[in-house]
C-alpha cells in the first residue's frame, strides 16, 4: 500500500471508509436530522463558533461561500497572500468585492508587525487571510492579525482548509468571523465537505443583506433549513456525512482537538529536525512553520521531480512538489490527518538513502 503523504486528500482509515456503506436514507428523514445535528453541534464546539454548516463540496466552495455571504460589491477587503492558495483567495474576493492585495516573498509569513500598517492604511471593512499556506508549508499568525482587525471593526475571513484540527482554532478567542476547513485534510475524512464556522457578527452580516449573489451557497437558506428541521436546503452527500461522523468519533476518542494539535505539532517538529540533520533547507521562515505540511529544498545536484519519482518508484512513498518560486527545487511532505509517525519516519529514511 502506498505511503501517501500528500497534503490532502489524506489516507482514510478503514472504519471511516466503511461508515459510508450504511443503508441509504432520504435527506428529509429523522435519521438525517440526527446525523446533521450531531455533526453541526460538534463542529460548533470544536471551533467555538456561533453557527456552523457543512456543505457538500470542496474547501474552495466553503471559502467562496464565506466571501459571497460576508462581502458585498462596495466592501474593501484587505488580503495577505503568501502562496498559491492565498492568491486563489484574492481571486475569489475579486469576484464579489474589492481586493486590496499585499505581497511577500515566498516562504515568508504574515504577522501583526508586517500587516498592521497595511491594515491601517487600507480603509478596509473585511480582512481575508490563509491560516496555513499549503503550497509552501507556511503558517501565518492569524490570531494576532484577526484580533487587531476586529478591534478596528472589521470582519475577518480565514481559509483554514489545511490547518484544522492540526492547528489550534478558537474563533472567539482568535477574532475570526468566517472560517472554513476541508474534510480531506486534517479531519482525515474523504474529500467533498466544506466545514464552516461563523461568528455572531458574521451571522448578523449575511442575515441583514438584501441580496446575496448566489443560491446554493446563500447561508440564509442554510440557516432557515437548519432552524426548521436541522437539515440542509439541498441534497447533501449523505455517505460522506457518515464518514465525517466517524472521523469526529475518532477525533474525540483520541483526546479531541487539543490532542490532535499536539500530535500534528510533534510530527512537524520531528520532520523539520530530520530534514535539517540531512542539511536540507526548509522553505518556511523560522517561526512560521506549518503544523501540517513541511516544504523543503532538495540538495544541490538533485531535481525535485526526480526525487519525488524515486520515492514513489523505489519505496512506494507519495509526496508532492512545492509551488511558486520553489516549484523546480522544492518538495512537500505532509504530516496531516490519519498519519502514523512511522509513515513519516519511513519517508525520511528513504529520503536520506536517496540523497546519500
Amino acid at each position: 500500500m502506498t505511503n501517501l503523504l500528500s497534503p490532502g486528500p489524506v489516507p482514510v482509515l478503514e472504519e471511516i471508509s466503511l461508515a459510508q456503506t450504511k443503508e441509504m436514507i432520504t435527506h428529509r428523514s429523522e435519521a438525517m436530522t440526527e446525523l446533521y445535528r450531531d455533526l453541526v453541534t460538534r463542529l460548533k464546539k470544536y471551533l467555538n463558533s456561533d453557527e456552523s454548516y457543512i456543505l457538500t463540496g470542496s474547501g474552495a466552495l466553503g471559502l467562496e461561500t464565506l466571501v459571497m455571504n460576508l462581502c458585498d460589491r462596495n466592501d474593501r477587503v484587505v488580503c495577505f497572500p503568501n502562496g498559491d492558495f492565498g492568491n486563489k483567495q484574492v481571486l475569489t474576493v475579486k469576484v464579489y468585492s474589492n481586493a486590496i492585495e499585499n505581497t511577500i516573498e515566498d516562504g515568508k509569513g504574515w504577522n501583526l508587525e508586517r500587516t498592521k500598517e497595511k491594515i491601517d492604511s487600507s480603509d478596509a471593512t473585511v480582512l481575508a487571510i490563509v491560516y496555513n499556506e499549503t503550497s509552501l508549508g507556511v503558517r501565518n499568525n492569524i490570531r494576532e492579525i484577526c484580533r487587531y482587525s476586529k478591534s478596528k471593526g472589521m470582519l475577518t475571513i480565514v481559509d483554514g482548509i489545511s490547518a484544522w484540527p492540526g492547528t489550534e482554532m478558537d474563533m472567539k478567542e482568535f477574532g475570526v468571523d468566517g472560517f472554513v476547513a476541508g474534510s480531506q485534510k486534517c479531519p482525515g475524512a474523504p474529500p467533498g465537505m466544506a466545514l464552516l464556522g461563523l461568528s455572531k457578527d458574521a451571522v448578523d452580516r449575511y442575515s441583514s443583506r438584501e441580496l446575496i449573489p448566489g443560491y446554493y451557497c446563500d447561508l440564509r437558506r442554510h440557516k432557515k433549513y437548519y432552524e426548521k428541521n436541522m437539515q440542509t436546503p439541498n441534497t447533501p452527500a449523505i455517505t460522506l456525512f457518515w464518514a465525517l461522523q466517524k472521523a469526529f468519533d475518532i477525533l474525540d476518542e483520541k483526546g479531541g482537538v487539543e490532542a490532535a494539535v499536539k500530535r500534528h505539532a510533534s510530527a512537524a517538529e520531528y520532520t523539520r529536525n530530520r530534514l535539517l540533520d540531512m542539511d536540507i533547507a526548509l522553505i518556511a521562515e523560522k517561526g512560521f512553520e506549518s503544523n501540517t505540511v513541511t516544504g523543503f529544498v532538495v540538495p544541490e545536484g538533485f531535481k525535485a521531480a526526480d526525487v519525488k519519482k524515486r520515492l514513489k518508484a523505489e519505496f512506494d512513498i507519495q509526496i508532492v512538489g512545492a509551488r511558486g518560486t520553489f516549484k523546480e527545487n522544492g518538495l512537500r511532505i505532509a504530516h496531516m490527518g490519519n498519519f502514523d509517525i512511522s509513515n513519516i519516519e519511513a519517508a525520511l529514511d528513504a529520503m536520506e538513502k536517496i540523497i546519500k
